[in-house]
């Protein structure tokens, strides 16, 4: 079973972001064991046992889940992300955690993750839109986001990248 992060989209955004241009080996996903640490840093590591063959299934999620990212208009991100719901095994259910109802996926680590994720992306785009969606302008970084400023003003994927930028322009001026 796996239950729903307390940030999804932070889940999905990182997922995807598990393919880095910039680090020496862009996989960030090579095996099992790095799998089960990111499900650990959401807070599934006591929980899940994810094995060799769920890798493979997982980077491919990743990869659907990047599609909305990089699509052309609203429509056909949110047709990737229906994709990945069809093709997902993963059973929704309601749990109780305190006094809030949680979702929690049943299904195979894959289907639950791509179901997770992807319906979580879904909601963005249906409560903020699909213009909150971005991939870095810092370059060659290829990592996305989902801009949640008040003023939809976010180009960079994290600080490090927007200050990389910002040096290097620094750097060209005082040329």
């Amino acid at each position: 079973m796996f239950q729903k992060d307390d940030d999804p989209v932070r889940l999905a955004v990182d997922l995807v972001n598990t393919w880095d241009e910039l680090e020496a080996d862009p996989e960030l996903l090579p095996d099992a064991a790095s799998l089960r640490r990111f499900l650990g840093r959401h807070g599934f590591g006591s929980l899940v046992r994810a094995g060799a063959g769920e890798v493979a299934e997982i980077r491919s999620v990743r990869d659907s889940l990047r599609t909305a990212f990089t699509a052309r208009t609203e429509d056909e991100a949110v047709r990737a992300l229906n994709a990945v719901l069809r093709k997902s095994a993963a059973t929704p259910q309601f749990v109780r955690e305190g006094e809030e109802w949680e979702i929690e996926w049943t299904g195979r680590l894959p289907d639950a993750i791509g179901s997770a994720t992807a319906i979580s992306l879904l909601e963005a785009i249906r409560s903020d839109g699909w213009d909150r969606f971005g991939i870095c302008a810092g370059a060659p970084c290829c990592c996305v986001f989902v801009d949640r400023s008040k003023n939809r003003s976010r180009r960079f994927c994290s600080d490090l990248c927007a200050d990389r930028v910002a040096q290097a322009l620094h750097r060209q001026r005082r040329r």
